[in-house]
């Protein structure tokens, strides 16, 4: 009777082993499985570079763009003299920005006066001419009635700050942009000789004023003023 109880408690015993070793080894594939879903999850996270948002009209994001010029081109400023382009009807840009959206620059067509600054990544003068633009909108010194157009010119990826689609964010540029072709079709058009370059254009798109190099908050206004037709 013993033996048979002692028999009894070796076949329960073994039953019991049996069912420890089937869920040591579910526990197991259980983890493996896990491990793999984990897994799987984090390559979901991965962000694609060609994930870029079209608009309707827009093309892919470049630092130089295709750029369209109507109306006749501008002179370059004279070194001494009155600007003889002042008064003369400024040339119309069609193209995109950095980031592939299409931009017109059509002054007079939207009754508002006009400011185009052309700007180069590279060129300190407009490193520092951008924060003074950026501090003259944030006092609201820029009239209502003003459209402020940046324009990146002269781009070169053996130059410091390159691309410039990134140096105009770092930047933090506040206002409307354009890219130039690389065979700058914008700036020829507007007689860019150097940079920054600024033109101020009234509301019926003609030239009030430009200018060249590094200008004021006080200059910026009052050329800004005489575009949109204030004292």
């Amino acid at each position: 009777m013993a033996q048979n109880q002692r028999k009894k408690k070796n076949h329960t015993g073994g039953s019991s082993g049996n069912l420890k070793a089937v869920l040591y080894i579910l526990l197991v594939v259980v983890g493996i499985a896990g491990a793999v879903s984990l897994g799987t999850a984090g390559g979901s996270k991965t962000t694609t570079s060609d994930s870029v948002v079209t608009v309707p009209g827009g093309v892919a994001p470049a630092e130089y763009q295709k750029v369209s010029v109507s109306g006749d081109a501008l002179t370059q400023i004279p070194e001494t003299g009155d600007d003889p382009e002042v008064g003369k009807a400024a040339p119309t840009l069609n193209g995109y920005d950095l980031f592939g959206r299409p931009v017109t620059v059509d002054p007079g067509s939207d009754g508002k006066a006009t400011m185009v600054v052309f700007l180069a990544h590279w060129c300190p003068h407009c490193n520092r001419e951008v924060p003074v633009l950026n501090e003259w909108k944030a006092q609201g010194l820029v009239p209502a009635n003003l459209r402020v157009v940046g324009i990146t010119t002269a781009s070169n990826p053996d130059q410091d700050n390159w691309p410039p689609s990134k140096w105009i964010v770092a930047m933090k540029w506040s206002f409307d942009q354009f890219a130039d072709s690389e065979t700058q079709d914008a700036a020829a058009a507007y007689g860019v000789s150097g940079y920054p370059y600024l033109a101020f254009i009234d509301a019926k798109g003609n030239i009030s004023s430009r200018a060249s190099g590094e200008i004021p908050i006080e200059d910026l206004t009052a050329a800004a003023k005489k575009a949109v037709g204030e004292k």
